[in-house]
């Protein structure tokens, strides 16, 4: 069962980072265009706008992942000091209520999306219906959600995804270091 998590989480992940390094290469294309174009002397239309949209749904996107290779800074000032099952149940804690939070986070930012597509709001200079990019933002909090849960759901077991079979990049470390476990 922990197994098909893991890789169903690893899937929706890498998906999301793929997307991201598709949209990154696209932004450098755009940014390098403009700055061309510029030079001589008829700059790209709407290159602000289309860059803003790129790097929120760049940032969204990438979350999870990142999450996933533990990518994120991990502050254990007052945590380090603990026993090894007080760090796991906290940790198991902290990725409990993150889960929360993102997934509140990703509900309410859809809804505010759904409000301005039904209020037919567009972007500013190229009239694109902007909340649709709202929406897949809040598609990059649910996958962050989603590596939350597993995170959690590890925790709680008192296995380490590191040693899953099906993990085939492997993680940094685990949050508030259930790896020191007996």
């Amino acid at each position: 069962m922990l197994n098909k998590l893991v890789y169903f989480e690893r899937l929706l992940c890498l998906g999301g980072m793929w997307i991201s390094a598709i949209l990154l290469g696209l932004l450098v294309l755009l940014s390098g265009t403009n700055v061309v174009f510029r030079l001589a002397g008829h700059p790209l239309t709407a290159s602000y706008e289309l860059a803003g949209f790129a790097g929120a749904l760049i940032a969204a996107l990438a979350l999870a992942d990142t999450q996933r290779k533990r990518g994120h800074v991990e502050l254990d000032l007052f945590t380090r000091n603990y026993s090894a099952a007080g760090k796991r149940y906290i940790g198991a804690a902290n990725m409990f209520f993150s889960f929360l939070l993102m997934l509140l986070m990703s509900t309410q930012l859809a809804c505010r999306a759904y409000r301005l597509l039904a209020a037919g709001e567009l972007s500013e200079s190229l009239k694109l219906p902007y909340p649709i990019i709202m929406f897949v933002a809040a598609a990059g909090l649910l996958l962050l959600t989603c590596a939350f849960l597993t995170d959690f759901i590890y925790l709680l077991c008192r296995k380490d995804p590191d040693t899953e079979e099906l993990t085939t990049i492997p993680r940094k470390g685990v949050t508030n270091s259930i790896r020191n476990d007996p």
